[in-house]
């Protein structure tokens, strides 16, 4: 790239706003060239990933939480607090099939938080990493003038032949999706419209905003599987993140709705509410499941041989087909229109 080129990034929209936060983002990538090369994979998927020898490479992400934009103290426990601080990295090392090893937290402070907050804090993070075979290695501390920040940088390590990245899918795959979409995005709402939680319904679901579930033994397994390619976390939701996938590896991907595992919880609570089901299933975002692309003849073994190692079955949601990167939503035989995109940091509320 050139430096006119360079100087020109930003120049075709008026506002971050209107850019958003994946306009930023291909902005950047592109500035910096971070596409594949002989020296690893930087900028576009959920890790970078930077080769340690002939064999392994070391996958490094790192993901900020801000008070009172990614959470609420009055909405979360600092328990809650410090495991999903936690986990929303260990997700992204999951999702390229890697296992992640050492974490380095950066948090800022303010003058109101006390001791017992801290315990609570600290000992949840530390139960988290004891959990995932994690060492919380170093990182930093600072007083904040106000909100809460904690940033965490995790670093993961893989062996090369098992990386799976978002331009991995090939035309002809099935989707599959190992969680349950819409949970967390419904629990969040329950918080957000103080809706008052009075069963178990709604206790579940705040519970996997709060204390979203980790697949990390579970993407370890899916990426030693040959049959296995493309391979994503769902953070932004299943639909902007099946966009991630159809651009990367610009393929449509296909998904049938009625094929979703949305949880009764889920669909009990919407119907209550009269809730748009669909929309808040593929749209909310933080579910943290894994969504994956694999090859159809090998499609029925991987599932018998991950039920037999975990006790459960996978979903599959649809497939991937040929043509210009798009996702496609079919209920009933008809193409379903979905409202909204997915969470945007710089275009959402």
């Amino acid at each position: 790239m050139t430096q006119n080129n360079k100087n020109t990034v930003f120049s075709d929209v008026r506002s971050l706003q209107e850019m958003g936060e994946f306009g930023l983002i291909d902005r950047i990538q592109r500035l910096f060239n971070g596409n594949t090369d002989s020296q690893g994979i930087g900028i576009g998927d959920d890790c970078a990933v930077i080769p340690i020898d002939n064999d392994y490479s070391m996958l490094v992400t790192t993901d900020m939480l801000i008070e009172d934009r990614h959470f609420r103290r009055d909405w979360i426990s600092a328990k809650d607090l410090g495991y999903k601080s936690l986990a929303v990295n260990l997700s992204d090392i999951s999702a390229m099939g890697g296992k992640p090893e050492h974490a380095f937290l950066s948090i800022g402070l303010p003058d109101d938080i006390s001791p017992g907050w801290l315990e609570d804090f600290f000992l949840q993070t530390h139960t988290a990493c004891e959990q995932y075979g994690v060492r919380l290695s170093g990182g930093d501390t600072t007083k904040s003038p106000r909100p809460i920040v904690i940033n965490y940088t995790v670093l993961g390590r893989i062996c090369k032949k098992h990386i799976h990245l978002r331009s991995d899918a090939v035309p002809g795959d099935r989707i599959a999706l190992l969680g349950n979409p819409g949970d967390s995005g419904a629990g969040f709402r329950l918080l957000k419209e103080q809706v008052p939680v009075n069963d178990n319904r709604h206790l579940r679901l705040i519970d996997a905003h709060n204390r979203p579930p980790l697949f990390v033994d579970e993407a370890q397994f899916l990426a030693q599987y040959s049959g296995v390619h493309a391979l994503i976390d769902l953070s932004d939701g299943l639909r902007p993140d099946a966009g991630h996938i159809a651009e990367r590896s610009n393929v449509i991907m296909r998904i049938e709705l009625d094929t979703l595992p949305l949880s009764p919880e889920f669909t009990e609570t919407c119907r209550e509410f009269s809730w748009d089901m669909y929309n808040l299933a593929l749209t909310a975002g933080e579910d943290y499941g894994l969504l994956f692309t694999l090859n159809p003849e090998q499609a029925d073994g991987l599932a018998r041989d991950f039920e037999s190692r975990f006790g459960y079955r996978f979903s599959i949601i649809g497939d991937v087909q040929e043509g210009k990167a798009d996702v496609v939503f079919k209920l009933d035989g008809r193409v379903k229109k979905i409202q909204t995109h997915g969470f945007d940091h710089f275009r959402s509320p």
